[in-house]
């Protein structure tokens, strides 16, 4: 039998333990309540990229004349796999575009959950109430085009690159009219990465 490994950082808890620790001095994290600990997004990209956690995304519910959605995210870490949701509407998210927020919930839940700290540390995007709080510094971006461009470079297989530009046509036509510069950034990002994985 065939197996397929995947080299990867395994999680060597008194090592994690110490760049938590570090994240916590630098703004990285801060405390919530006593013991738990709310986590800026890009940090979470960060770990995910560290210890070589793969994640993939569905969009299983969206209406966005009533702003919900919901995510589901999938990880692939050390050939085990871990699954959570990202909910969003009116009554737990203060940002436009909920399936954005939506999808950073989930995958940083599962990146969180991988790892085995989900419980005691909590992404920022599962926080909308904090923002005010950190505000500048929270690792949130409202402008959507930038949350585009991030995701068109973590997309792994086709299927995802199409569904992403399904999700955000709305938005791309009315970028189109008020910012082509940007527009034209987003396409050249589309086409670039299909290219990439067709080529494999």
């Amino acid at each position: 039998m065939r197996k397929r490994i995947k080299m990867g950082k395994v999680i060597n808890l008194n090592a994690l333990e110490g760049y938590l620790e570090k994240l916590k001095k630098n703004g990285g994290m801060w405390e919530h309540k006593p013991g738990k600990w709310i986590i800026k997004h890009l940090e979470v990209e960060k770990l995910a990229k560290l210890y070589n956690i793969e994640t993939n995304i569905d969009l299983v519910n969206c209406n966005l004349e009533k702003d919900v959605a919901v995510v589901k995210a999938a990880a692939l870490y050390n050939q085990k796999k871990f699954y959570s949701l990202g909910e969003v509407s009116p009554k737990n998210n203060q940002f436009d575009y909920p399936i954005a927020v939506a999808e950073k919930r989930a995958v940083d839940r599962v990146i969180l959950k991988a790892l085995g700290i989900h419980g005691n540390v909590y992404s920022d995007q599962e926080m909308p109430n904090e923002k005010q709080n950190n505000n500048e510094n929270s690792g949130i971006k409202l402008d959507h085009v930038d949350v585009i461009l991030e995701r068109v470079k973590t997309v792994t297989h086709q299927a995802n690159l199409e569904q992403l530009k399904s999700q955000n046509k709305k938005f791309l036509t009315e970028l189109k009219t008020q910012d082509l510069k940007r527009y034209e950034q987003i396409k050249t990002a589309f086409l670039n990465r299909n290219q990439q994985l067709t080529k494999g």
